[in-house]
This record gives C-alpha cells, sequence and structure tokens, in this order.
C-alpha cells in the first residue's frame, strides 16, 4: 500500500530543508571567518608557553619606539665583570631616579632578567622581550587578572640596553632631526634600561603604541589597578612640566607595591615622588 503526503505536508517539509541548509551554510560561513581574524591575532602576539621559569637568559631589547615597530632586538652587552657593586646596588634600586637629567651608566644590565613569555606574559611581535624578576612576576599576575576582567593587555616594549636606545634615537633622529628628542629619551636616559618598564597596547588600540590607547577600557583598568600590582604610569597627563616628557598612557614602570600605594594617594608624579622620597639620581 502506498502512502502519499499530503501536498501541503509536503510543501512545508520542503521549506523546513531548505531553511535548514540556509543556516547551516551560515554557520559554516561565520566559523571561517572568525578562524581567519583567529590566525591573524596570533601572526601578531606571540603565543604564550608553559615554561619553567629562565634565572638569567641572554639579553635582548626591543625597538618598540614607533607605533607598530618591532619589538624583538638583537643580543644586548652584558655589563663588565670590573663593574662595582656599589653601583649594581644603587642602579637596581626600584626607586633610581632616570629622566632628562639623571641617566644611567651607559654599561649598566639588570642581572636578573627573565623572559616574559615564560610568564605567560603575551608580548607583540613575537620578540623574545625581558624584564627584571619581581617586575615579570608582578606583571604576570597583572595581565592575568585584567583578562580575567575582559581587558587584554599585551606588552610592546620592554627592557632596552643602551646600545639599543641609541641605535633607535639614531633612527628618529634622521627621520624628525631635532625634534626626535621630544619623541624619545636620549641613549641612557630611558626607564626601559632599568628592566621594570613596560609599554602596554591592545587589539583595540590596533597593537600600536600609541594615544588612542587612552581611549580603551584596558587603559581605564590599569588606571585603577595597576598601582596594586606595583606599577604607576611613568608620565601622567598634566605632569608634563615636571617630567619634561608629553602624556604617554601606556607607559608603566614598576616601583613596588608599597611605593606604588603611596604615590596613588598623592597628587605627586612618579618624578617628583622620587625626589621627594631622596631616591638614588647618579647610580
Amino acid at each position: 500500500m502506498i502512502t502519499f503526503l499530503d501536498p501541503a505536508r509536503k510543501r512545508r517539509r520542503q521549506w523546513f530543508l531548505v531553511v535548514a541548509l540556509l543556516l547551516l551554510c551560515l554557520f559554516a560561513l561565520g566559523y571561517s571567518r572568525l578562524g581567519v581574524r583567529q590566525e591573524r591575532i596570533r601572526a601578531v602576539i606571540q603565543p604564550t608557553m608553559q615554561l619553567e621559569r629562565l634565572p638569567r637568559p641572554p639579553a635582548t631589547d626591543d625597538l618598540g619606539l614607533l607605533a607598530g615597530a618591532n619589538v624583538g632586538g638583537e643580543k644586548a652587552s652584558m655589563a663588565p665583570e670590573s663593574s662595582s657593586p656599589s653601583l649594581k646596588e644603587s642602579c637596581d634600586d626600584l626607586r633610581v631616579l632616570v629622566d632628562r637629567s639623571h641617566p644611567l651608566p651607559l654599561d649598566y644590565v639588570p642581572e636578573d632578567l627573565v623572559l616574559l613569555w615564560a610568564y605567560d606574559i603575551p608580548t607583540l611581535g613575537g620578540g623574545e622581550m625581558l624584564l627584571r624578576r619581581e617586575a615579570a612576576e608582578r606583571l604576570s599576575s597583572l595581565v592575568s587578572d585584567a583578562a580575567a576582567n575582559g581587558e587584554e593587555l599585551v606588552v610592546a616594549s620592554a627592557y632596552r640596553s643602551y646600545e639599543q636606545q641609541r641605535a633607535s634615537h639614531a633612527r628618529l633622529m634622521s627621520v624628525y632631526g631635532a625634534d626626535a628628542d621630544g619623541m624619545s629619551a636620549a641613549p641612557g636616559h630611558s626607564q626601559h634600561q632599568l628592566g621594570t618598564a613596560v609599554d602596554f597596547t591592545n587589539a583595540a588600540a590596533g597593537y600600536q603604541i600609541w594615544m588612542p590607547f587612552a581611549l580603551t577600557s584596558a587603559y581605564w583598568w590599569l588606571e585603577h589597578h595597576a598601582w596594586e600590582y606595583g606599577f604607576v604610569l611613568a608620565y601622567p597627563r598634566g605632569k608634563e612640566e615636571q617630567t619634561s616628557y608629553q602624556w604617554e598612557p601606556w607607559h608603566y614602570r614598576y616601583v613596588g607595591v608599597e611605593d606604588a600605594k603611596r604615590l596613588e594617594k598623592s597628587d605627586l608624579s612618579l618624578q617628583e615622588f622620587l625626589e621627594h622620597e631622596g631616591a638614588m639620581s647618579d647610580c
């Protein structure tokens, strides 16, 4: 016995199959676009890796002075064996004052530099960026907690040696002339040589070091929480006269939790705070 479907039921069944097929195609298209987007992000950010923490990796530094510049670096020159202990101790002090008037020795290199990717800290461009161990440990907690709150923070620049500063500053001078002095610190005058300063960026800022980072919610999160991890904004808005630098919303320096807390409660710039505390100024 042959049973014939009611014409109306047959049409409904055909429409159901058409709609199901259309939804399946839309899902496949959306998934492929998501995959492409994720691959693009992977190409920009170095994947974090679960490795043992390295005690003293080879020193490298980055050139992240221009927006979107490559932040990988060449090998840095280690400090000579003849460096005196007193010099080393004063320069390693978290309170050391470094600005346009107070330089670091050209041969100063922190001894406890560690690779950021070994601490699950995302970095830009796949460079082997370095930071002092204590700062890296605190930074790892900072970026992890920020991510838990839905905020992406990627390190675009960290430690820079004196030689790397000299090369990058010369490159800026060749392009901008005397104006380059207003864009970056002269060799030996950069906080990045301390191994405790970082520049942040994220997708909302186009993975670049520039002013639009100040418009991101990640910047707002840093303003309210960075001090809890010992990091402070080195060159704040409205303090240009004291710091001699323009506002840099991406540039944070690790000074320790206690001093960061005290600075947060004051109305001082980092430079004013360090001068008030009698910080080391000629190490």
